[in-house]
């Protein structure tokens, strides 16, 4: 009997050589990279670039989604390991308005990229702070 022009003998002969099921071989292509810590300036000035950098904890060889939030309702995305590079990354932001603002990394899934594993955050204050609000004794004068 033929099978594909190889004769049952040569088939079978093959079968031998082929690992079974339970020899099977996985591969493991790395580990999805660590968020560690962002480093950016405590205080800064509205309309000035801020840098902001996000480092790894683990590096990892797999790919990665990664979001940096800018805390104003502004953010960007990047594929790390693939199209956007490795960690460090390095970027600025511009804040409009004084005040306040929490800058986030953390990993979200972005096309066929998982996303980056842990999360990281960190304060800026842009402008001076507002002054706190004074309390009222509850005197009458």
């Amino acid at each position: 009997m033929r099978i594909i022009g190889l004769p049952a003998a040569a088939l079978l002969g093959m079968a031998t050589l082929l690992p079974s099921p339970a020899a099977a071989v996985s591969f493991q292509l790395g580990h999805r990279p660590e968020i560690g810590a962002i480093q950016a300036p405590k205080t800064a000035r509205a309309g000035q670039p801020v840098p902001i950098t996000v480092t790894a904890r683990k590096e990892g060889g797999a790919g990665c989604g990664l979001v940096v939030s800018f805390g104003d309702g502004s953010d960007r995305q990047f594929k790390m390991n693939g199209d956007d590079g490795k960690f460090p990354v390095t970027l600025e932001h511009t804040y409009k308005k004084d005040g306040r603002y929490t800058v986030r990394a953390s990993g979200r899934t972005i096309t066929t990229s998982k996303e980056c594993k842990h999360s990281s955050s960190t304060v800026i204050q842009v402008g001076e702070p507002k002054p706190a609000a004074k309390a009222k004794s509850g005197k009458t004068p």
